[in-house]
């Protein structure tokens, strides 16, 4: 699965009202007690909410992951999944349409309860159904899982059955956040819900259901922390907007003598600080004020590491991600509020041989960046290589927009075309989520784009605004970012044709009848070489067509403090395993030096 992240990385500029903004940050948390074992960690952005099922973006599951549970891990080092609520891994029937699980004893909800697979078969029930507001990821279930059936005999064991021959049919289960079934459906309301009804095209809802799932979806279930439950082992105590998020370690937790990596609660407390501007965060960092960051920026970093009060006191280091950078091009605009600027792929294409990646690189992350060239991460073996990466060419790409229609005719040095007999200036809006690095980055492309008689017109919005307006396919152009994994990211949730018309993370419009055949041919087998050249293929669809504008992944930067143990530093997101740092009470700290 991907998930929307925030494009932020590190500036060179310091203003001076910065330090003032970094000491009202930290005014909202108490003096700190460094001998507590209370772990504060950095995040660029407030997450888009902490639902279960409808939140999307990369902060949502890095807070998610110390609240709620899965039934299986992935391991961050070995990149091997894991039982996690279960005995073992699912065990396949003989076709491996059908999967055998079966439930670890004694896993207990907040309220004592024990989980059972009921909860399972609920859950499911909710990812599925197309009453939640989960249309983003949606289709990555629905496409997968036929129902999930309990065993009359021993509530701990149930058996997913799957709707064919599925890539992804063993483990999706397991990767959906558990959740209870007693404390979101207490009077049964979707017990009469069959997995039938919630997959029918022509599943229609009662007045009852439609109400429960309008409580469900409620805001409320996003942000406010008692409702925002699951079977982790900390809980959300206190969450103060755009500022921290924090969690608590639960008493009496079910696995609480588990000493796991992933199960294992050294930590008190964890509070998630939220510091968007990259001077503050080296401030903080400097100040020993807070104990992890994996988004410092890079200048900010490479400078800190020359300081030996620094090395002293954390480990660091620069290492590759599996998230991608992107131009996102909306191919299926409505053609009133938002023109047809994007529609002939030879538009694209030249879009992408006029913007200076490789500048951009250079002078925003001072070349701790890898471009790719296609939708799956270099890191993966189903990277097609053999796909060249476009450089930056401003004479090839007026040919293509020439040859697209697209001319100066009035000398203005804006290209204009006639479109429904009006003539248009390419004139677009060039929407990105707020902040100094990406203003920076859109500004260096406007300058690009221009040489070519193109006008980029600077759009910034918070993220809320800025992922509904993606979803509603209310844009021209986006800068975003994926956050992939080393896991199989199902390509349906982004670029399957289903995606876009049912406003999932298909934001572009991509995709034809042949796309989607390719898509289906690498998720409907349990063929590797037949799921692999499927992907390849899929891969160079998508390079000739070129919906996004491929930048580059930046390497995660690191920071954690040498007070802790186990200080892992991971490729796979999130990177770090909070809840696994343990206080090393022999530690000395070095002074901190803030000259």
């Amino acid at each position: 699965m991907l998930y929307l992240h925030t494009l932020y990385i590190s500036m060179t500029k310091k203003p001076i009202i910065l330090i003032f903004l970094f000491s009202l940050l930290f005014s909202c948390v108490k003096e700190r007690d460094l001998s507590q074992n209370t772990v504060i960690a950095h995040i660029l952005s407030q997450p888009d909410g902490l639902h279960p099922f409808n939140d999307n973006s990369v902060m949502r599951s890095f807070i998610c992951s110390y609240t709620q549970k899965t039934l299986v891990d992935l391991d961050l080092e070995t990149l091997e999944y894991s039982p996690s609520l279960l005995k073992t891994l699912p065990i396949p029937s003989k076709d491996n349409k059908s999967f055998y699980f079966e439930l670890k004893e004694n896993i207990r909800w907040d309220d004592g309860t024990e989980l059972t697979g009921e909860d399972i078969a609920f859950t499911a029930k909710l990812m599925l159904c197309p009453l939640t507001n989960n249309a983003q990821i949606r289709s990555n279930y629905s496409t997968v899982i036929k129902s999930v059936e309990v065993d009359k005999e021993n509530p701990l064991k149930f058996t997913m059955h799957a709707q064919n021959i599925h890539w992804d049919n063993r483990l999706i289960l397991g990767l959906i956040y558990i959740q209870q079934k007693n404390y979101w459906d207490p009077n049964g309301i979707l017990d009469n819900l069959t997995f039938e009804d919630v997959l029918s095209p022509k599943f229609t809802e009662t007045e009852e259901i439609s109400e429960w799932f309008n409580n469900f979806n409620n805001a409320d279930n996003s942000y406010k922390p008692n409702n925002l439950v699951g079977l982790g082992q900390y809980y959300v105590s206190e969450w103060e907007a755009s500022q921290y998020i924090t969690l608590k370690k639960k008493e009496n937790w079910w696995a609480s003598n588990d000493s796991t990596k992933y199960n294992t609660a050294y930590p008190q407390e964890i509070i998630f600080k939220i510091i968007k501007e990259d001077a503050s965060s080296y401030l903080a960092l400097k100040n020993q004020d807070i104990d992890v960051t994996t988004n410092i920026g890079t200048v900010k970093l490479m400078k800190l590491r020359e300081r030996e009060y620094f090395n002293n006191n954390y480990d660091s280091d620069f290492l590759d991600q599996y998230s991608f950078n992107y131009i996102g091009l909306n191919m299926k605009p409505d053609g009133l509020k938002f023109k047809p600027f994007f529609v002939d792929k030879r538009v694209r294409k030249a879009m992408a041989y006029m913007t200076p990646v490789d500048e951009v690189i250079e002078v925003m992350v001072h070349g701790q960046a890898a471009r790719q060239a296609s939708n799956i991460s270099p890191l993966k073996k189903t990277y097609n290589d053999t796909l060249e990466l476009i450089q930056l060419d401003i004479e090839k790409a007026k040919e293509l927009l020439s040859e697209a229609g697209w001319v100066d005719t009035d000398g203005d040095n804006i290209r204009d075309k006639v479109i429904n007999g009006e003539k248009t200036p390419f004139s677009f809006k060039f929407s990105y989520m707020s902040s100094p690095t990406s203003k920076e980055i859109v500004l260096m492309m406007k300058e690009s784009f221009y040489k070519a008689g193109i006008v980029a017109e600077p759009t910034p919005m918070d993220f809320t605004l800025f992922y509904k307006n993606a979803m509603d396919h209310k844009f021209d152009a986006m800068l975003g970012g994926w956050g992939g994994s080393a896991s199989y990211s199902n390509p349906m949730q982004i670029w399957h044709t289903s995606s876009w018309v049912n406003k999932g993370s298909n934001f572009v419009g991509f995709g034809d009848a042949s796309s989607d055949a390719l898509i289906e041919e690498a998720n409907l087998t349990l063929d590797e070489d037949i799921h692999n050249n499927a992907l390849l293929k899929l891969q160079a669809k998508i390079y000739d067509e070129q919906p996004y504008v491929f930048l580059y992944c930046t390497k995660r930067k690191f920071a954690i403090h040498k007070r802790f143990d186990n200080r892992g530093m991971y490729n796979e997101r999130p990177g770090v395993i909070l809840n696994n740092l343990k206080l090393n009470s022999n530690f000395s700290m070095a002074p901190t030096n803030i000259q």
